[in-house]
């Protein structure tokens, strides 16, 4: 989608540029019957007057946005949310700047057009995009507005916007490694779909070609982000006859869920089956047994993504962000 610009507007009413510039400054040189025609003009092409932009040139852009996709706006229990928005707000003050919030899905196309005016009305400078579920079309769109954005969390296959991600694939690779170092045959992987973005298909991508080159048995079982999920995947596996002697879980919520569920099968963990997570958040240290996980630097990784919107915003340059490393916890569990 093409913005619509005062020189569209200046050819549609057969005026001038500045003459347009004139009638939205309301300048008293300006005659009312062209007035009148600027002003029909602008509303038939839904023309809206790029403050963004204009506050740019002022220097008085001072707020950001994080705009999540595919997250619930109720789930103020999501560990990995409150995490990255905690630290996308304190980067964000650190230079100056404060962060609002928006909520976007596809499936409400009402959520873009909003969040498309808040931007046309200079409400804020430039966006961090987040999302599981984060379709190239609407990255697009979003770019077509001129908004500068940050990709977090999600790679889009020819993409040239700037993208903050770590290595899933890696870390769940390294996880592979360490349950077949333990004596482990039988894998089963717990986790969401995603599109080809997404971290849920790196981990998955990761899983498939570890357990290929080890030779070990391989099932994979979807579920969503959830406890409820990784407790409902945990009995769906188990009730399937399969048996693995080791799961992983695409995330530790997944992976708490998928502890309830073992305690009550009256699995002991990690003798009858070992249970890993993926993501360290605090929580972990403090399921029973304390879970095995892979550590994301999440709070860096949004930092990070601050600092690039930001020198985005200010027309900086900042040397390339390699992808961030994962890192094995072996704590009770695996």
């Amino acid at each position: 989608m093409t913005r619509t610009t005062m020189r569209n507007v200046a050819a549609h009413a057969g005026v001038s540029y500045q003459t347009v510039s004139n009638v939205l400054n309301d300048h008293p040189s300006i005659r009312p019957a062209t007035r009148d025609r600027v002003l029909a003009a602008i509303k038939e092409l839904d023309y809206h007057p790029n403050q963004a932009a204009k506050a740019l040139r002022q220097s008085r852009t001072t707020t950001l946005c994080c705009a999540f996709f595919g997250h619930n706006a109720e789930d103020i229990h999501d560990p990995y949310r409150n995490l990255i928005q905690s630290a996308f707000v304190a980067e964000a003050n650190a230079h100056g700047y404060s962060m609002t919030i928006a909520f976007l899905d596809q499936e409400h196309p009402e959520t873009l057009d909003h969040f498309r005016q808040r931007y046309l009305q200079g409400l804020f400078g430039g966006a961090v995009l987040v999302g599981t579920t984060l379709p190239s079309s609407h990255l697009l769109e979003i770019q077509a507005y001129g908004i500068q954005t940050v990709l977090f969390d999600h790679v889009l296959p020819d993409s040239v916007a700037t993208t903050i991600s770590a290595d899933y694939e890696g870390g769940i690779a390294t996880m592979v490694g360490h349950h077949i170092a333990q004596g482990r045959a039988r894998l089963a992987l717990l986790i969401p779909s995603g599109d080809p973005g997404s971290s849920a298909q790196a981990r998955l991508r990761g899983f498939q070609q570890a357990t290929l080159e080890h030779g070990v048995q391989a099932e994979v079982i979807p579920s969503s982000w959830s406890y409820a999920s990784g407790e409902a995947a945990m009995q769906t596996l188990w009730a399937s006859g399969a048996r693995p002697d080791a799961v992983l879980a695409a995330s530790d919520r997944i992976a708490a869920g998928a502890l309830r569920a073992a305690h009550d099968l009256g699995l002991q963990v990690p003798t009858d089956v070992a249970i890993s997570g993926f993501d360290d958040f605090e929580f972990a240290q403090y399921t029973s047994p304390q879970l095995t996980t892979l550590h994301v630097p999440h709070g860096e990784m949004a930092r990070e993504a601050v600092r690039r919107l930001v020198a985005q915003v200010e027309q900086r340059e900042l040397p390339p962000t390699d992808v961030f490393p994962v890192s094995l916890v072996v704590r009770e569990s695996a």
